[in-house]
């Protein structure tokens, strides 16, 4: 029997009321047309079904009264649910608690306004993890332009969410950075291979005065002087070498004026098995208030506070230094300790603020008496050390000494006093001999200095000579 038969035609068309003796012939031509349509309709069924069934995109198809009628196999597949389980509202079962009302809510407004629409919710899948759904609904309609429902394609987005959420996580924490940054008293930047800035925080911008946008593309030389430029040069090629520096940059101004960085650098690589930084990142530290403090304290550790004259630490050095010096010359060496006379008398009749400046005065005027490389300090109280270089011999200490007992013996004038003392000079004399010390120095001309007092003040003494009757002079 062929498929012209009569009793292939009653099968495939078993939804028609066929009389149930012969069919007249009459009706064979129109039914085989009939059946050869349905055949048609039934491979191009067959032929959609494959091509929903085999892919990866979830699809449903709803009625023209909102209930979902049918779920493809991937779809089935993904939820391991039937299609009795799905159908109607049974696919809202897969959907996350927390995306339920947003999904339904969603489908129905775009139902009732027969409008495309795309969701995104989380579907439970048949392990029972949630995966984000991208979900686009079309309305469908026949030839007639009739509403015949829905239809939607679904695709699994999770990788896409959570590169997204991840992105979004990124942004927030270089946003929290940014922020830190600017909060930083230091200036925090990137530049490229070019030294070309790249990002800077708000202590960079505000030193430069121009905005984040201003300063993309911007190098050095639009900020700094050039011979600040070319040193800033200098640490950029070895750091985009690949070496970390911490240098102080000097930078002479003449808006700015001197300011004293801390520059530290650092290369930077995006990609840490490329040998070659892409660029650098730098902190700049201004430290010139450090620096300041830390000379001023160096001055006070080896200055006197009251006349700037070298202390007691830094005459000891000098003074080690000179005995080198005169060793190597073959030349003589004088120190002289020095005591004012009647400096007490300043202090108690017109105070000690009155002697203070007294002290400052008479220090100025005994330093511009000494030769350049000579050196006074002062001990403390009325006390001072003279240190005499390269003297040719004994005798040319004399003439020295006098012009520093004149210097002293001057009146200084104060707030309409004239104020007088004088002072005993105690001295020793020395060519660097072996087993000479500063501090020994210091004590035989500090003793000498009281032998000058004993014969009468306003004098010297030299150490190891008989005591000494004449003014100002040398025995």
């Amino acid at each position: 029997m062929d498929d012209d038969s009569e009793s292939h035609l009653r099968q495939t068309l078993s939804f028609l009321e066929l009389p149930a003796g012969p069919i007249p012939g009459e009706w064979m031509d129109v039914l085989r047309q009939v059946a050869a349509r349905v055949g048609e309709l039934e491979a191009r069924k067959e032929y959609f079904r494959l091509l929903t069934d085999s892919g990866r995109v979830l699809i449903w198809v709803s009625g023209s009264a909102g209930g979902v009628e049918h779920f493809n196999k991937p779809w089935l597949a993904f939820t391991g649910r039937t299609l009795e389980q799905e159908r109607g509202d049974g696919w809202l079962e897969g959907v996350h608690p927390q995306d339920r009302d947003a999904c339904l809510g969603g489908y129905r407004k775009a139902f009732a306004a027969r409008e495309p629409f795309t969701l995104e919710y989380r579907l439970r899948r048949a392990d029972g993890e949630y995966r984000w759904i991208l979900d686009e609904g079309s309305p469908r309609h026949d030839a007639g332009g009739v509403f015949l429902g829905y239809v939607g394609f679904c695709y699994d987005i999770t990788e896409r969410r959570e590169a997204e959420d991840e992105l979004r996580r990124s942004l927030r924490q270089t946003r929290i950075l940014h922020e830190a940054l600017d909060r930083v008293p230091s200036c925090v930047y990137t530049k490229n291979r070019q030294s070309r800035y790249t990002y800077a925080n708000r202590a960079t911008l505000d030193l430069f005065g121009c905005s984040a946008e201003a300063l993309q593309g911007q190098g050095d030389d639009a900020f700094f002087p050039p011979e600040t430029v070319a040193w800033l040069r200098t640490l950029d090629l070895r750091v985009l070498g690949g070496e970390s520096t911490e240098e102080e940059v000097v930078v002479r101004d003449p808006i700015q004026g001197h300011r004293v960085y801390w520059e530290v650098k650092a290369p930077i690589h995006h990609d840490l098995d490329d040998p070659e930084p892409d660029g650098l990142l730098g902190i700049s530290t201004d430290i010139t208030a450090q620096k300041e403090y830390m000379q001023r304290m160096e001055h006070l550790a080896h200055y006197d506070a009251l006349t700037g004259l070298p202390n007691r630490a830094l005459l000891l050095d000098r003074l080690s230094k000179a005995l080198a010096q005169v060793r190597r010359r073959e030349l003589w060496l004088a120190v002289v300790f020095l005591d004012l006379d009647g400096f007490k008398a300043i202090n108690d009749r017109h105070g000690h603020q009155m002697g203070d400046r007294f002290l400052h005065h008479l220090a100025r005027r005994m330093g511009a008496r000494l030769r350049e490389g000579d050196t006074l300090a002062r001990l403390g109280g009325d006390e001072f050390v003279v240190i005499l270089v390269d003297l040719v011999g004994p005798e040319a200490v004399d003439p020295l000494l006098q012009r520093v007992l004149r210097a002293v013996s001057e009146p200084v004038h104060e707030d309409g006093h004239d104020l007088c003392v004088t002072a005993s000079l105690g001295v020793t004399l020395t060519r660097g001999e072996p087993g000479i010390t500063p501090d020994r120095l210091l004590q035989e001309a500090d003793q000498a200095m009281y032998r000058a007092k004993e014969a009468g003040r306003n004098r010297y003494h030299l150490s190891g000579s008989p005591p000494d009757s004449a003014p100002g002079s040398r025995p």
